[in-house]
């Protein structure tokens, strides 16, 4: 499995679960990521069947989806604040 972190960068080769998907959580050294995207590659197989022979997955580190979703929030509030619903 290759893990790509933010703006693409590439975090390593792992030998990780074949059913690691989307929202599970990984631990790299003292990091911990969530699968934000899961893509598998595969190749047929004798003219019978497809094998997978490539995940790579591309995660964003769990205190970075943190501080997105607070700005989200922040943003948020601040177009409601600008257009006056907060004073009604």
């Amino acid at each position: 499995f290759h893990l790509l972190g933010s703006l693409y960068k590439v975090l390593g080769q792992f030998e990780l679960d074949k059913n690691t998907n989307c929202g599970d959580l990984l631990h790299v050294g003292d990091r911990e990521f969530e699968v934000v995207t899961a893509r598998s590659q595969f190749k047929y197989v004798g003219g019978k069947r497809f094998v997978m022979v490539r995940k790579i997955l591309e995660v964003k580190e769990i205190t970075r989806i943190a501080e997105e979703a607070t700005l989200a929030r922040l943003m948020e509030k601040g177009s409601e604040s600008a257009s006056g619903k907060n004073f009604e």
